[in-house]
C-alpha cells in the first residue's frame, strides 16, 4: 500500500517520466559530432569515459537537465549564463532540456506545501521519494539552495548549487538534500564550510565557468572605446576610488550601471546614458568596448549581509577577461580566490595609490589578449563537463 501511495504522490508531483514537459532549445556552441560526449550511460562503471562503451558495475543514467527558463519569474538577465551552461551541457553530452514547470506545478503548490506542515508527512514524502529511486537522473542548476522538499531535492536529481551563502540554514540544507545521490557546490569556500561542519551529504566541488562560445583567441582584435566599465553591482570602495580619480583627471571616461538590474542601463560620466543592454549578446559586446573592467567578490565592503561573508569567484570575472579587459579587483584571500589564482591575473587593490598605479598602467597597455586567453583555458564550460564526467565515473 505504501508503494501505491508513493507512486500516486510521485505522479501528483510530476516526478519521473509521468509528465513529459521536454522542449527543444537551440544548442549553444555545439561541437562537431565527432567531439560529442554522451552522459546517457550508466555511471559508476569500473572503467571508461563518457561516450565509450562501458562494462562492469553500473549505477544510473543521466538523461536530462531541468531548466527554469520557461518560468515567467526566472527571466532576469543574470540567469542567462545558467541557460547557456545548460545549452552547452546538452549540446556536448546529448542531454535533453526539460521544462521544470511540470514537476514544480503540484509538488511546490500550496496544497502540497500545506500538507507538508502536517506531522509526519514530510518524513513520509522523503521515504516515498527513496522508494521511487530510478535509474534515470536529472541535472539541475540551482541558483540558490532549495532547503525544502522541492522537485530538485529528490533522489533522482543531481543539483548544482550556484550560490550557497553562509546565511543558509545549515540543518535545513542537509535535510533538504539528503536524498540526492550527489550535491555539487560551486564555491570551494562554501564546500569546506559544509564539510567542516560535518554535513552528511555527498558533496563535490563544481566551480563556475564561462561558456565556450565566448572563448577568446590570441588573434582577437578589440576596438576599445571607453576607459573603464563597472559591470553589474559596483563595489563601493572601487567606485569611490574611481570618482576621486575622475575628479583629479577629468578626461577619463567610465561607464556604470544605473536603475533596476533588469534594465541593465549603462551611463557615461561624460555623455549620460549609453544604452540599455537587456540581452546577453549586447551586454557581452559592451564589455569588449572597455579597456578596463572592475571586479569584486560579492561578500566584502558591505556585501557581508547578503552572503554571510562568503566570497565566491563569479563568472563576471571570466566575462571581462574574455572581452579583452584589464581587470582592477577587490577580494579577500580565501579558498575560492586561491583556487582561481586571482592574485596572478588581477591582484586585489587595497589603497587609492595602488588603484591609481594599476589604472594608469592598464590605460597605457594594449588588451592583454594572450594572458587572458591562457588563464581562461582552465575555466571554460567544456572543462567543467569533463570534471562532471570524472565525478560521475568516480561515484560510489
Amino acid at each position: 500500500m505504501l508503494v501505491s501511495i508513493c507512486a500516486a504522490f510521485n505522479r501528483l508531483a510530476g516526478g519521473g517520466r509521468n509528465i513529459d514537459r521536454r522542449k527543444s532549445v537551440p544548442a549553444a556552441a555545439a561541437p562537431s559530432t565527432s567531439s560529442k560526449l554522451s552522459l546517457k550511460i550508466r555511471f559508476g562503471a569500473s572503467h571508461g569515459l563518457l561516450g565509450n562503451s562501458m562494462k562492469g558495475p553500473q549505477r544510473f543514467v543521466v538523461n536530462n537537465i531541468y531548466t527554469d527558463r520557461f518560468l515567467p519569474d526566472c527571466r532576469e538577465v543574470y540567469r542567462d549564463i545558467i541557460y547557456e551552461w545548460e545549452d552547452q551541457f546538452c549540446a556536448t553530452a546529448n542531454l535533453t532540456i526539460t521544462d521544470s514547470q511540470g514537476p514544480r506545478r503540484l509538488r511546490e503548490g500550496i496544497i502540497v506545501r500545506t500538507m507538508m506542515k502536517l506531522p509526519g508527512i514530510r518524513r513520509l514524502a522523503k521515504a516515498c521519494d527513496l522508494l521511487l529511486l530510478a535509474e534515470s537522473k536529472s541535472l539541475y542548476f540551482a541558483l540558490t539552495p532549495h532547503v525544502w522538499d522541492l522537485f530538485s531535492t529528490g533522489c533522482n536529481v543531481i543539483p548544482i548549487v550556484i550560490d550557497y551563502w553562509k546565511t543558509v540554514d545549515f540543518n535545513k540544507f542537509c535535510l533538504g538534500y539528503n536524498n540526492c545521490p550527489l550535491v555539487l557546490i560551486s564555491s570551494l569556500e562554501a564546500l569546506h564550510f559544509l564539510k567542516d561542519n560535518a554535513c552528511p551529504l555527498n558533496l563535490h566541488h563544481f566551480p563556475l565557468s564561462l561558456p565556450d562560445k565566448y572563448r577568446i583567441a590570441t588573434g582577437n582584435i578589440f576596438h576599445k572605446t571607453y576607459d573603464v566599465l563597472i559591470p553589474g553591482r559596483s563595489n563601493p570602495v572601487l567606485m569611490e576610488f574611481m570618482r576621486r580619480y575622475a575628479q583629479e583627471h577629468p578626461s577619463i571616461e567610465y561607464l556604470y550601471p544605473s536603475g533596476p538590474a533588469a534594465e541593465q542601463a549603462y551611463v557615461s560620466n561624460k555623455t549620460g546614458v549609453v544604452g540599455i543592454f537587456k540581452d546577453r549578446q549586447g551586454y557581452m559586446n559592451l564589455l569588449k568596448t572597455a579597456k578596463i573592467g572592475f571586479y569584486s567578490t560579492p561578500g566584502i565592503d558591505g556585501g557581508e549581509g547578503r552572503t554571510g561573508g562568503f566570497n565566491p569567484v563569479t563568472p563576471r570575472l571570466f566575462e571581462l577577461l574574455s572581452a579583452g579587459c584589464h581587470v582592477l579587483a577587490r577580494y579577500p584571500d580565501n579558498d575560492d580566490t586561491t583556487f582561481f589564482q586571482l592574485n596572478e591575473i588581477c591582484p586585489s587593490i587595497d589603497s587609492y595609490e595602488a588603484f591609481t598605479a594599476k589604472l594608469e598602467a592598464a590605460l597605457e597597455s594594449p588588451p592583454p589578449t594572450q594572458r587572458n586567453s591562457d588563464y581562461l583555458k582552465q575555466h571554460y564550460t567544456s572543462t567543467r563537463i569533463a570534471l562532471l564526467n570524472q565525478i560521475l565515473l568516480d561515484y560510489r
